[in-house]
């Protein structure tokens, strides 16, 4: 942790380090700077919430996690090791899902291409129902029917 702190140009502390590692060893891909907090404390690590806020905008600006804004959530943190990639979000559950699609990113291209750009990053999020929550919505609609 300490290595990748110092190429990033951060000052190397224990509360950056540990909570570089949490990030790194834990299976969600996705943090609000909450779930970060009391993952943090479940591990019995002492960080307060604004040390956490604070950290993860030094992180943020050196690179090494990028910030999601999705509508009527909170600040969504991840880390900036993974390809290109975009998202699709349940509109019921919150449930977030990363994805590549090969198509998306050509036509993307070719469109900055034509107006004669060229794309630095992009973000494209997409809003539905897991097929969970659209069957509870289905079943309900089918109730409401009868």
């Amino acid at each position: 942790m300490q290595a990748v702190l110092k190429d990033s140009g951060l000052k190397i502390t224990t509360q950056r380090c540990k909570l570089l590692e949490f990030l790194t060893q834990v299976d969600e891909q996705h943090f609000t700077v909450e779930n970060i907090y009391q993952g943090l404390n479940a591990r019995g690590e002492a960080i307060g919430l604004n040390s956490v806020y604070r950290i993860m905008t030094h992180f943020e600006r050196a690179g090494l996690v990028v910030r999601r804004l999705f509508e009527s959530e909170s600040a969504v943190y991840e880390l900036n090791n993974k390809p290109r990639h975009d998202h699709l979000l349940c509109l019921t559950c919150g449930k977030l899902i990363d994805f590549i699609d090969p198509l998306i990113e050509l036509r993307l291209g070719l469109a900055a291409e034509h107006h004669g750009m060229s794309i630095h990053h992009h973000s494209l999020n997409m809003y539905g129902y897991c097929f969970n929550c659209q069957h509870a919505l289905d079943k309900k609609s089918d109730k409401q029917k009868t």
